[in-house]
């Protein structure tokens, strides 16, 4: 154990330190195990019960149903972080994963006689339930540490835990894949998704036995506003977001950017990879691969971000990042230049030792376009990284502190307001045209949001530059808040 408390910075911690800390690590871990397993296969699951066994046909209903729970899940955020910090973040994380549990079964049911009704309810569970888990735990952890680690002066002992933390998540969402393709195989999808409903329930008894207060700690000031308070912030960020040419242009940029990760992420990324690798093992083998540079660049992007100068590389950045421009044309061209194999292709089959048991199964004219798919994610992976740091330094000096928190609860309203035309769009599009054509006007629609990101800084700033932030190479982490991290 001694080794585990000085590879997360707590080597010179309290005994009540390193049990808390034990006990986000466990849940946190345990937590991405239970979404991370069936990630690989849960949307072609549904599309293909809604398209009659057709996934590219099912991808219109999807596109609906992803709308559904990003609605439900925006109009419930605030007011179930209300509750966690009245009744306390445990009881929120119970009914939370109580509901996950609910929707995972549910899932388990879904054939293609399953009513369509069935997946609106399926999915509003979700987006209630995303609702209450979000920053639940972390609040928990944060109130506790900051009464616990009050010795910890500029909370560089914290950073250190969650910088640490945020790797083994990673590698814990990369590593489970496989398992959870093998499992999908050999017994079903469907088992998988009841055996996620389990280990929600799990997760919620044990939030309810571990998730409390250290014995010493005090009630913290809630620092949330008060519904009024968060309509005055809102209306602030919108104020704000057009009080000068330099704001409007940078923020807008960035939104309609991130928008288009949004569509990546809910339509075009499994459906595309399905059409070249079939099998879930050999998509989730594929998306591991990805995913595994993500740790070492995330660990580097913020030392290597210190040579590059924002206003002439972060639009570069945001266009050739993974699901940015660059990145949506050149898988464009790939897929035009090797078409999807046809059913009859000849097929490299593995099956499992000593069995008759079908694990990996792929097209051998897919294995070129695949090598292509996995190269481009290694060269672009690192932009993604670097323009998320070069957008936070960017942002600490563009918007005052007296309008931030309405900025910030602006942006993933917005984000939210732009992705969801483009998804019942391309949702619809995904079943009656090629994916190359989806792929190619996402590619436009973020190329414009560069282009208002590069027309941003040919106006003056509006507010004095802060030095000593961008010295510090200081980030905002608003990725939760937002949600626009890339899907691999």
């Amino acid at each position: 154990m001694g080794r585990i408390t000085s590879y997360f910075g707590l080597g010179n911690a309290k005994p009540e330190v390193i049990r808390l800390s034990k006990i986000y690590i466990s849940l946190h871990v345990f937590m991405d195990i239970a979404f991370s397993i069936s990630t690989t296969f849960y949307l072609i699951f549904v599309a293909e019960a809604l398209g009659n066994n057709d996934y590219l046909v099912g991808m219109t209903y999807v596109g609906i149903l992803v709308i559904i729970q990003m609605v439900v899940q925006t109009l419930f955020d605030y007011p179930t972080g209300v509750i966690g910090d009245w009744l306390g973040q445990r009881y929120v994380l119970a009914t939370a994963y109580i509901t996950f549990a609910m929707a995972f079964y549910l899932v388990s049911l879904v054939t293609t006689t399953t009513p369509f009704l069935l997946l609106v309810v399926i999915y509003a569970l979700m987006g209630f339930a995303g609702s209450q888990q979000s920053g639940a735990l972390g609040s928990w952890f944060d109130n506790n540490w900051q009464v616990a680690m009050v010795e910890d002066e500029g909370h560089k002992q914290y950073g250190v835990f969650i910088g640490k933390m945020n790797m083994l998540g990673w590698l814990t969402t990369t590593t489970i894949l496989i398992p959870g393709g093998i499992l999908a195989t050999i017994f079903s999808r469907s088992w998988v998704f009841q055996l996620q409903a389990v280990m929600c329930i799990m997760i919620a008894f044990a939030s309810i036995k571990l998730v409390r207060n250290l014995s010493d700690a005090v009630k913290l000031e809630q620092t949330k506003p008060s519904f009024d308070e968060y309509v005055t912030l809102l209306k602030d960020g919108v104020k704000y977001l057009f009080s000068n040419q330099y704001v409007k242009y940078l923020l807008l940029g960035s939104m309609l950017v991130n928008s288009c990760i949004g569509v990546w992420g809910n339509l075009i990324l499994y459906p595309m990879y399905y059409s070249y690798l079939v099998t879930d093992v050999a998509v989730a083998g594929f998306r591991t691969v990805v995913m595994l540079p993500l740790v070492f660049y995330a660990e580097r992007s913020g030392v290597w971000a210190k040579r590059f100068e924002a206003k002439k590389w972060l639009p570069r950045f945001r266009f050739l990042q993974s699901a940015g421009a660059a990145f949506f044309w050149i898988f464009a061209i790939i897929i035009f230049v090797f078409p999807i194999p046809a059913e009859d292709s000849p097929m490299i089959s593995y099956f499992l030792p000593g069995t008759e048991i079908l694990i990996l199964q792929v097209p051998a004219p897919a294995m070129i376009p695949v090598i292509l798919m996995i190269l481009v994610f290694f060269v672009v992976g690192i932009f993604y990284q670097l323009a998320n740091v070069l957008t936070s330094r960017v942002f600490i000096d563009a918007i005052p502190n007296r309008v931030r928190n309405g900025v910030y609860s602006l942006f993933p309203t917005v984000v939210l307001l732009l992705s969801i035309p483009q998804i019942a769009f391309f949702g619809w599009l995904l079943s009656v045209a090629p994916i190359s054509i989806t792929l190619f006007l996402c590619g436009i629609i973020s190329t414009i949001g560069c282009l208002m990101i590069r027309r941003a800084f040919q106006y003056s700033h509006p507010s004095e530059y802060q030095e000593s932030s961008i010295e510090n190479n200081e980030t905002i982490d608003y990725s939760e808040d937002t949600d626009f991290g890339t899907d691999l």
